[in-house]
């Protein structure tokens, strides 16, 4: 199952304790962070959500707030966004001291949090951390896909929309949108834009 058929069946509720989304094609990566955001219900006005970016955040202080008691409901949501530490393409912003005492709270997580780490980039399967969140996270990889995987998902995306293609239209509109798929995303929104105005 590709990402984004993943987290079409998230929600906040079926949320596990350490979530990481990641990935290489970031087209696919952009639209599925979205997807995530508006899956779980984040609001940045809700204080029952943390968000950090961690090219600008110190550790110590994201650190902090996941290990703290929620205040206004049972449990809370800690996102960490832009966490460089898992992929190979972008340098790391922990040290040696922070990215351990992370690989000890992944060991024994907060039974009050629920941690999302995300990321652009290919996963450094090489990284101890990496490793830890392969065992114990929901890993969701949004990289290139196969033509027949990209194929299967757009058709049913295209059947969900109410969208249907004469033969060899659809196949067209692959190609047209060099099998992308960001690019197909966006041109399945014009035509459903188009239908909807009942130009179709």
């Amino acid at each position: 199952m590709i990402a984004m058929e993943t987290i079409e069946k998230l929600s906040r509720e079926k949320l596990p304790k350490i979530t990481v989304l990641a990935g290489e094609d970031l087209g696919q990566y952009s639209q599925a962070k979205e997807k995530f955001l508006k899956q779980i219900g984040f609001d940045s006005s809700d204080l029952t959500y943390s968000y950090f970016d961690m090219s600008e955040t110190d550790y110590q202080d994201a650190e902090l707030d996941l290990e703290s008691m929620p205040f206004f409901a049972d449990e809370k949501v800690v996102i960490f966004d832009h966490f460089a530490d898992m992929t190979t393409a972008k340098k790391s912003y922990l040290d040696e001291k922070a990215l351990k005492r992370l690989e000890n709270y992944l060991q024994s997580p907060v039974e009050t949090a629920r941690l999302v780490l995300m990321a652009s980039g290919k996963l450094d399967g090489k990284r101890r951390l990496v490793k830890l969140l392969k065992r114990d996270a929901l890993v969701l990889e949004a990289n290139s896909l196969k033509d027949t995987e990209l194929r299967t998902y757009f058709q049913k995306q295209a059947h969900q929309e109410g969208l249907t293609f004469d033969k060899g239209v659809f196949e067209e509109l692959l190609v047209k949108s060099s099998f992308d798929f960001s690019d197909i995303q966006k041109n399945l929104a014009f035509l459903k834009g188009y239908k909807t105005e009942g130009n179709i």
